[in-house]
């Protein structure tokens, strides 16, 4: 995981305003929430409940929001969350046994604390327990670029700020950047661009296209644009050279933005499957089957296109029952 995540909090800090802080982060950042934890989360899960039951809490009341928690770091790709200090109260209130076992935690892992007197318990033992876990204090490391910064404000008070952090490095590996390539050509037929396209997305083009134009002279043509990674640009142009009558193209390199996406195998009523592209976007999720599957089901069973398309797409958006 190549993201750190910075935290200062006000007034407390307890599981929900955590995860409220996190889910506006990953919001912000148009990630779609991984499903499945992380092999090492897991293990570092299993300390936390190891830690709530030496406490003497029911851990498995905790399980949900905890592996939320993990979910969420998972999906921003941080391992961990760093802070200065973590403010808690020390009035007559905290002298509950709930109260002084977060007091335990925090002196077993020596987590810095503010103490304010006059207030009661600002801490809750799963935050506390999470943190001694996933938490990080007392490093001088700071970290070139800001990538995400969020606010948020949760019940009694609690004020989260979360600043989403990466290395310059880290920062361009991340940048979703593409090969352009284009040429016109205005003596080649319909039927040999089609080939072309075919033999360019087979070598791994990430899109293909043409379009219509004109030339100097008057010359109807088209223009051949194809997308790719930078590690796929030298072979596609001799693709291009080999099956088009282009004698020179231009290339050069572009940014994009593209939803998260996941693929899922949808299961059809009558036994068939579909792989079904998942974007996000806002919360709205939007599902698109892949067309080769959809024609391979239409192919064997004669069913028209729309009418596997449609149902997969509605299967996959949680919409079967309607059907």
């Amino acid at each position: 995981m190549g993201n750190r995540l910075y935290m200062t909090c006000k007034n407390g800090l307890n599981c929900n305003a955590l995860i409220q802080a996190l889910t506006k982060l990953v919001n912000r950042q148009n990630l779609f929430v991984k499903e499945k934890l992380n092999e090492e989360t897991k293990q570092r899960l299993a300390k936390v409940y190891a830690l709530l039951e030496e406490a003497g809490e029911d851990w498995e009341e905790d399980r949900k929001q905890q592996e939320e928690l993990g979910r969420l770091l998972d999906t921003l790709e941080c391992e961990k969350i760093c802070f200065s200090s973590l403010p808690e109260g020390n009035n007559e209130e905290t002298l509950e046994e709930k109260s002084v076992s977060v007091f335990r935690i925090l002196q077993k892992y020596h987590i810095p604390i503010e103490l304010q007197p006059q207030k009661g318990e600002l801490l809750s033992l799963g935050t506390v327990c999470f943190l001694a876990v996933f938490g990080e204090w007392g490093t001088e490391k700071t970290l070139d670029c800001i990538v995400q910064t969020v606010i948020e404000k949760a019940d009694r008070d609690i004020m989260v700020k979360l600043l989403l952090c990466s290395d310059k490095e880290n920062l361009e590996k991340t940048k979703d950047t593409v090969q352009v390539l284009e040429t016109n050509v205005d003596d080649c037929s319909g039927e040999q661009l089609g080939y072309a396209i075919e033999c360019l997305m087979k070598a791994g083009a990430l899109d293909a296209s043409c379009f219509p134009i004109y030339m100097k002279k008057n010359r109807v043509a088209y223009m051949l644009q194809v997308l790719c990674k930078k590690e796929r640009q030298e072979a596609l142009e001799d693709i291009i050279f080999r099956e088009t009558t282009s004698i020179g193209l231009r290339r050069y390199e572009e940014r994009r933005r593209i939803l998260p996406r996941t693929f899922k195998e949808i299961l059809l009523k009558d036994g068939h499957t579909v792989t079904v592209k998942v974007c996000e976007h806002h919360g709205q999720k939007f599902c698109y089957p892949e067309f080769e599957t959809v024609k391979k089901v239409c192919e064997e069973t004669g069913r028209a296109y729309r009418d596997v398309y449609d149902e997969a797409s509605a299967a996959a958006g949680g919409y079967y029952e309607n059907l």
